[in-house]
């Protein structure tokens, strides 16, 4: 990439050099993180990079890391289906409905954050 009148690098994330940089720290700085978040979040959108690297590289912006397992790399749960002898992408019940928390993927699993919920004792209620 060229430079910018900033003086700030931008960053091909295709570039194993560059994404090295980045993992180590070198684009730190808030105007670098954001035109970074940016191109990263572009590139994703229009399919130049997978989701998987969208999601290595979003880990990464985070501080996170698997050098350390309290910063351990976070990626979304999304398959609902882990009994069928054949994963159906195409289907949409194969992956969980991503508007509702884990705990209220089915009827049974809501009711019961619910009546916990509803019954939860505030231990300091001041």
């Amino acid at each position: 990439g060229g430079e910018r009148h900033t003086g700030e690098r931008d960053v091909d994330l295709a570039d194993a050099a560059h994404t090295s940089e980045l993992a180590s720290g070198r684009f730190t700085g808030r105007q670098s993180g954001e035109r970074l978040l940016k191109n990263l979040t572009r590139r994703w959108q229009v399919g130049e990079i997978s989701n998987l690297q969208y999601l290595m590289h979003l880990n990464t912006l985070a501080g996170r890391s698997y050098n350390d397992f309290t910063q351990y790399p976070v990626f979304p749960w999304v398959l609902r289906d882990y009994t069928s002898p054949w994963l159906d992408l195409s289907s949409p019940s194969s992956f969980r409905d991503l508007s509702k928390p884990m705990g209220a993927q089915d009827d049974a699993r809501a009711a019961e954050y619910r009546k916990r919920f509803v019954n939860w004792l505030d231990p300091d209620p001041d």
